[in-house]
């Protein structure tokens, strides 16, 4: 978000004004594009939805994706976090080959790590997660490992009200 006026915010991804709280926020790249070196970043690829970065001799494949959190007091309705994952070289080749397979909704999901931190208490990085692919034209979902104790997976298997989505909207924009 680039900026915030009472209730009115102005999006990056269309430049609009809007009303009422934002139920996206994301990163624009995974976290450890951000902290590479800028060769490291010119040796790497980020698209929209994919990113490779070789760091030390060793290259890392990553899946941006939601992560989806059910608005208990608008039913129906969800807030997302626009993460990135990263994925075995695997697991990346195996999506990228089925990007446009209309079948590919029904492939078994994949294992990934977040890495991207959010503004919570204890850190994000790394929760484990199980990414979901989706009929083509809609990006893969990430689900939470419900096993990890974390709040961020409590928020995605119960829900968040309003209130909450207020204070993730105070903590984002400011």
């Amino acid at each position: 978000m680039v900026g915030q006026r009472g209730n009115e915010w102005q999006c990056e991804t269309c430049g609009h004004q809007h009303q009422g709280l934002a139920t996206v926020f994301g990163a624009q790249a995974p976290d450890v594009w951000l902290q590479a070196t800028s060769t490291e970043r010119e040796a790497g690829e980020l698209t929209g939805d994919m990113c490779l970065l070789e760091v030390g001799g060793e290259r890392h494949y990553f899946l941006r994706g939601p992560v989806e959190i059910p608005l208990i007091d608008a039913p129906g309705e969800v807030f997302s976090w626009s993460a990135w994952v990263s994925l075995s070289q695997e697991s990346i080749q195996k999506i990228a080959d089925h990007w446009d397979d209309p079948a590919r909704a029904s492939m078994p999901p994949v294992f990934g790590w977040l890495c991207n931190e959010l503004p919570y208490d204890q850190p994000t990085t790394s929760i484990a997660t199980h990414v979901h692919n989706r009929e083509p034209g809609v990006v893969p979902y990430i689900e939470l490992d419900p096993f990890t104790d974390h709040p961020l997976v409590r928020e995605q298997a119960s829900g968040i009200s309003l209130h909450r989505l207020a204070e993730i909207n105070k903590a984002v924009m400011g």
